[in-house]
Parts: structure tokens; sequence; C-alpha cells
């Protein structure tokens, strides 16, 4: 096969789509990519097809999916089926009900080391914390309001008193103590 424009070198094909020659070798080597011939050189040589094909398998890796549920994706007979509406899409399903845990797990360590930040051998360590910089911190660490309340509840729920004389180092005034002690015992609606 001769190269033309439609046509690249597996040098050409790896800066096109931002890999290591050696993720497409290796790629190659577990049958989940295929050069469409050889160069009179010797060379590898790869279509549009086998571009797209790739672009696809990065995709599907900067999604999480493990190369053997790529290789079940992208199948020939996964083909048929993906059209039919089942079999592989499955497994994408599973990929993103998996992430969602995750997104929880991570979530929740988020709270507990917030939780940590709190505590008093903690906290003494620090000069001084104010409720700005505190609401600041969890904001930078990706806590929106429904977070930062879910905070302030399992805090509650756990350790009451220890809540309260966080929010009061926080230099908030009484009132504002006890409404957010009172808001912290309202569930919200997840």
């Amino acid at each position: 096969m001769s190269q033309s424009r439609s046509t690249f070198t597996l040098g050409q094909l790896a800066k096109r789509v931002g890999l290591a020659r050696s993720s497409i070798l290796h790629y190659e080597s577990i049958g989940l990519l295929a050069p469409c011939g050889r160069s009179p050189a010797g060379y590898r040589l790869y279509g549009q097809s086998e571009l797209d094909r790739l672009l696809t398998i990065r995709r599907l890796r900067e999604s999480g999916l493990a190369l053997a549920d790529i290789r079940s994706i992208l199948s020939p007979a996964a083909e048929s089926v993906l059209r039919a509406g089942a079999g592989p899409m499955a497994l994408l399903e599973k990929r993103l009900l998996s992430l969602s845990q995750e997104v929880e797990r991570i979530r929740k360590q988020q709270r507990d080391l917030a939780r940590l930040l709190a505590a008093p051998e903690v906290r003494n360590a620090r000069q001084h914390w104010d409720k700005e910089s505190w609401v600041e911190l969890l904001r930078r660490a990706g806590f929106n309001e429904e977070a930062m309340h879910l905070w302030h509840m399992e805090f509650e729920r756990e350790d009451p008193d220890e809540h309260a004389n966080f929010l009061k180092l926080l230099g908030l005034d009484p009132a504002e103590v006890a409404s957010i002690r009172r808001l912290s015992r309202i569930e919200t609606g997840q």
C-alpha cells in the first residue's frame, strides 16, 4: 500500500491522537487496533478508520473503562448488539454507576477531612479560623451549599458539643450558632 494523504505512520498517528507510540503498539498487541497496511519500507500505516477507532479507544480509556471492556465494546459482535441497544451498553452503564459510587466515596472523604480540620487537636495548631476563611476553604475543596449542610449534619449528629464549640471558635454569635445547629438537624432531600 503506498502512503497517501489518508494514511498515517505510527508516529504521525500517535502525534495526531496525543498518545505515546508505545500505547498504540500495546493496543495492537492485544488486538484492539491493527494497521491497514505497510509502507514499501515496512512501516505500519493507518487510515481514517484506524484513526477513528483509536480516538474511540482513547475516549473510552479516559472514561475509565478497562481494556477488556473496551475490547468487548469494540468487537464486531458488539456492533450489532449495540445497534440493538443492549450488550456492551451495560458496560458503559456499569462504569457510570461505579463513578457515582466513587464520587460519593470521595465526597465522604472530603467531609471527613474537613471534620479532622475542625478537630480541636488540629485546629489548635492553626492560628485562627473565622467563618469566611472556613467557608472559602470548603468552597475551594468543591463543597457547594448542600455539601456544607451535609457536613454540618454529620458533625452535629456525631458530636453536637464539639460542633457547637467549633462554630463558636469561628467567631459566630450565639444566635447564628443556634441557627446552624438547628438547620443541621434537618435532613436534606437526598
